[in-house]
């Protein structure tokens, strides 16, 4: 096999390795943005959750200053009927007490209602701050692991990259912006191999002629359907780069 043809397949093979850690590293901020987007909903419904509980416990305090006020009015009536002589008057201030002690039956049982919902608001808190710890050390955890990871695929980049320069420099000049200009258009992959006179990447069959002359490895050939590069290997060569994704 020519030696640049064969330094060409050990360069897509490094390509193809650099283009699978570049999609890891893309998935791996995805999968910490999911993490983030729950926790955003459970901290919008605490948020909400507490708002609520500031307005009951403002209505509750609005409740006992209003029965407050009843009790004292309630108190100032009885002494009033004390006072009183005329039959008419005191009982227009019976009727004003009973009136000002139903309403205050009513407020207490308000601020009964005011109460329970104070506690099951305090209880849905609870529930929704306790999930928001949970998220909280989960994203806490995959932080640290993205960061691991990404770290670890850093440094997996520089070692392919360094690979990638020394192959570049045993490949011609045009040879290599052809190689590019294929790789960019064909969903990463240049060049493939050729098996049974079938190209490997997009399935169609070689003209019977060209495929002979494929097999003598003396140039470089193209595949007559998708324009990727095509080789042969014969069956004792095991350096054969990873089978391409149609086009």
């Amino acid at each position: 096999m020519l030696e640049e043809l064969t330094n060409l397949i050990s360069l897509q093979k490094v390509d193809l390795e650099i283009r699978g850690l570049l999609q890891i590293q893309e998935e791996l901020p995805e999968s910490m943005r999911e993490l983030e987007s729950r926790l955003a909903e459970v901290e919008a419904t605490a948020a909400e959750k507490q708002q609520q509980l500031e307005e009951v416990k403002k209505q509750h305090r609005q409740v006992e200053s209003e029965m407050a006020m009843l009790d004292e009015g309630i108190t100032r009536s009885r002494q009033r009927l004390m006072e009183i002589k005329d039959n008419i008057e005191y009982k227009a201030m019976l009727k004003e007490i009973a009136f000002k002690e139903d309403r205050k039956d009513q407020k207490e049982t308000e601020i009964l209602e005011l109460l329970e919902q104070v506690e099951r608001i305090n209880t849905d808190l609870l529930a929704l701050n306790e999930e928001l710890a949970g998220r909280r050390q989960e994203l806490g955890r995959m932080q640290a692991k993205v960061q691991t990871e990404i770290a670890e695929q850093m440094e997996k980049m520089e070692v392919l990259q360094s690979q990638r320069r020394k192959l570049q420099e045993t490949i011609g000049n045009q040879l290599l912006k052809r190689y590019d200009f294929i790789r960019e258009r064909r969903n990463g992959t240049a060049i493939t191999e050729v098996r049974q006179g079938v190209c490997q990447a997009c399935h169609m069959n070689l003209p019977p002629q060209q495929f002979i002359e494929l097999q003598m490895n003396q140039e470089l050939m193209t595949c007559p359907h998708c324009q990727r590069i095509i080789y042969f290997a014969p069956p004792e060569d095991n350096g054969r780069p990873d089978s391409a994704q149609a086009a």
